[in-house]
């Protein structure tokens, strides 16, 4: 019986090593996935790996600020402004405003409208503006031709002390409708305050 030397045996033991190593390891491409090895083993790398981005980053956000616009809503360009009638109160006066559709559609009026007193039909405004004053705010839709209305209180002024009012001769009220940036000039001689602090105008919601 032969013996084999060290040498040859050595040898031996790393060719097999060197042929499991290949086995194992396969041959890897470009992409960093390995090919299948003659085994039939599949090694992925790490950098095979398939992130999801979440839904929620690809969806829009509004500016700060945006509001939804009200196609329903009364403009000014399809509205006629006037004043009603005034009736007296107790140092006050009262004063429909009057809303009439222009339009050839149906829209809404919903809320207060903004008024203050203008020294000129395109001058400055005159005191604090009208204060709001209670009253139940309602939807109101106008038709073609009909006509809502909104309440405005007017105090006497002269029962303010002059250095407390300054009093000041004003043209008309400055009427802007509910929720529109738009506005009319209506004229109504009178005396305002010209000192902010004073209330000397209310306005209630429109009604039907």
């Amino acid at each position: 019986m032969r013996t084999q030397s060290p040498a040859r045996t050595l040898l031996g033991v790393l060719g097999i090593a060197a042929a499991l190593t290949a086995s194992a390891c396969g041959s890897a491409d470009e992409s960093g996935t390995a090919e299948p090895s003659p085994g039939g083993a599949t090694v992925t790398t790490s950098d095979a790996t398939t992130t999801s981005v979440p839904t929620s980053s690809a969806t829009a956000t509004l500016p700060t600020g945006t509001t939804t616009p009200h196609p329903d809503r009364c403009p000014i360009g399809e509205l006629q402004v006037t004043l009603g009638q005034p009736s007296g109160a107790a140092g006050s006066q009262e004063i429909p405003l009057v809303f009439t559709n222009t339009g050839t559609r149906d829209c809404i009026l919903h809320g207060y409208p903004g008024v203050s007193y203008v020294a000129a039909p395109d001058g400055p405004q005159v005191g604090a503006a009208a204060e709001r004053d209670g009253g139940t705010e309602t939807p109101v839709t106008v038709a073609p031709g009909a006509r809502a209305t909104a309440a405005v209180r007017a105090t006497v002024v002269q029962n303010y002390p002059a250095d407390t009012c300054g009093p000041t001769p004003v043209a008309g009220f400055r009427v802007y409708p509910p929720n529109d940036t738009g506005s009319v000039f209506l004229p109504y001689p009178t005396t305002g305050c010209s000192q902010s602090g004073v209330k000397q105008l209310s306005v209630q919601p429109v009604t039907g």
